[in-house]
């Protein structure tokens, strides 16, 4: 039994030896694998550490600086340190600026965040960074955030009306308005006649293409181009016969509708081809033989629609006015000084002669500016009302007023404006049988200052040139300096007064006719309902 014994004990024995021989038999073989893995990585490792990229490569040779290293944190900031050398928190910029106005200017520039790196200002607007944020600073009549809407205001070309223009705080635009005998279109700019005969429309006659100006050309909204014509003998031929063939034969017309004849207008006769040319050469021609009509041309029948000749008791055409209703006449206050009106004459182009629709109105009353002064002929200006309504036709038509704005922008430096009349075409010569008109540029208040000793006030405006060419002279005063603007014209001025007749150096000295809308709608309300003329004049 005990032999049996000791066989078990040995049996177990070498089981055990044989089950630890295995164990540590499969551990040496994973050791062994695991060694060779780690070679096979160590040498993979050392491959790839060969092969690095050039820009990698670079990153060995170079010392890093670590943020934050040891001891940073207690010393001061330093930009270059912090922020040149490093790439710097918005935190360790604020730390070294102390300011957040300050720290987010450097941001904006460090981050390249600035929002007006590239313009976002439309229509030439100025950028501008505030509160970190992109404003634009826009030129004259754009707004918006990026000034991208166009704004319309009067002071520029009339804000695209045609006639009249008013500003209007609520809306980026403008409200236009016609005067009485328009109503406005569609498009809420242009002005439509609604009667036969408006106000300032003048319809232009077969011969108009015939016209030949002394003074200088302009163009349809009447600004100086500054090129001159002559009136060539065989163009003065051809229009002379015109003229003669448009002049009709006598029919009285009383004055005011009476049938009431006076001696100075029997003494007329018919005027022929050979009494125009020799009047034309006695009082138009100088020592040279030239034409001279201090710089104007002839103001055909319906040229000067508006023009009215203001005459005495005897039937003396002493000075000029303009048609501004049918029963109204705006002329200079110094015409009324000493001499009573009795009478105008409208639709005169010939004083000799009868002409087709010309008209004799007795004068009802008259009105001086209560402010006129007729020394310094400050407020130059007065009223005249007629007994009866004049009829107008294409040779007889009121012009029209112009709005402030208008007016403004139509007397502006170098803008041209036509005044007419039978005035002298010299200083001592006598008054013009036929009417005449001439073309003026406006001159600045500095110049037209500078040219004189007298008082220049802000109620008048200055025109003509600095040689001696082309004016007005005596006998036109009252009359109207005229400018069409969009096929309309418009009263911008009154002759008052200047220092001789186109004098070198002097220019004609006109009232300017805007600054008296209010009184002239005071008078014409106070003595009758027919202000309906200032229809559309604010």
């Amino acid at each position: 039994m005990t032999s049996g014994i000791q066989n078990n004990c040995k049996e177990n024995s070498d089981l055990l030896q044989n089950h630890l021989i295995g164990r540590m038999a499969r551990s040496l073989l994973s050791m062994t694998f695991l060694l060779l893995i780690c070679s096979l990585c160590g040498s993979l490792a050392f491959s790839f550490s060969v092969f690095l990229r050039p820009e990698e490569a670079s990153q060995v040779l170079r010392i890093h600086k670590r943020a934050n290293h040891f001891l940073e944190e207690i010393r001061l900031g330093d930009l270059e340190r912090e922020c040149m050398e490093e790439k710097c928190s918005f935190e360790e910029a604020k730390e070294i600026f102390k300011s957040q106005e300050k720290t987010m200017e450097f941001w904006f520039d460090y981050k390249d965040l600035n929002p007006c790196k590239e313009n976002p200002c439309k229509n030439g607007g100025v950028c501008k960074v505030k509160y970190y944020q992109h404003s634009c600073i826009c030129p004259p009549r754009f707004v918006g955030n990026e000034c991208e809407i166009e704004k319309t205001e009067c002071w520029y070309k009339n804000g695209d009306c045609w006639q009249y223009c008013q500003d209007n705080e609520q809306s980026l635009h403008v409200t236009c308005s016609c005067a009485l005998g328009y109503t406005l279109s569609e498009d809420a700019k242009r002005c439509i006649p609604t009667d036969h005969f408006p106000c300032g429309l003048v319809k232009r006659s077969t011969h108009s293409n015939k016209e030949r100006s002394f003074g200088h050309n302009q163009n349809d909204d009447g600004i100086l181009d500054g090129e001159n014509q002559t009136l060539s003998q065989e163009n003065l031929t051809s229009w002379n016969q015109t003229l003669i063939q448009t002049l009709v034969e006598w029919n009285q017309t009383a004055v005011g509708g009476e049938n009431e004849e006076y001696d100075f207008i029997k003494t007329k006769r018919n005027a022929t081809e050979s009494d125009l040319q020799s009047w034309i050469n006695t009082n138009y021609t100088d020592e040279n033989g030239d034409l001279k009509i201090i710089g104007g041309s002839f103001c055909r029948p319906g040229d000067c629609p508006w023009q009215v000749l203001i005459q005495n008791k005897k039937g003396y055409g002493y000075c000029g006015g303009s048609l501004i209703s049918s029963q109204w006449v705006l002329t200079a206050a110094h015409c009324l000084d000493t001499i009573v009106p009795h009478h105008v004459t409208v639709g005169d182009f010939d004083k000799h002669q009868r002409d087709r629709d010309e008209q004799k109105v007795r004068v009802h009353q008259f009105w001086q500016h209560p402010q006129y002064d007729p020394n310094t002929f400050n407020n130059d200006i007065a009223l005249i009302q007629l007994t009866s309504n004049v009829v107008f036709s294409q040779h007889v038509l009121s012009i029209c007023l112009p709005s402030p704005n208008l007016a403004t922008l139509l007397t502006e430096k170098g803008t041209v404006g036509t005044v007419s009349g039978w005035g002298s075409t010299h200083v001592k010569g006598r008054s013009t049988r036929f009417l005449l008109k001439v073309k003026l540029p406006v001159v600045s208040m500095d110049s037209c200052r500078q040219s004189t000793e007298k008082l220049i006030t802000d109620n008048m405006f200055c025109a003509g040139y600095p040689e001696a060419t082309q004016d007005s002279c005596k006998g036109d005063s009252g009359g109207p300096f005229a400018v069409v603007f969009r096929d309309t014209w418009f009263l911008l001025g009154i002759v008052s007064w200047g220092e001789g007749c186109a004098a070198a150096g002097k220019y004609g000295a006109y009232t300017r006719v805007s600054n008296y809308l209010a009184w002239i709608k005071e008078i014409t309300e106070s003595v009758t309902d027919s202000a309906g003329f200032l229809h559309g004049l604010k």
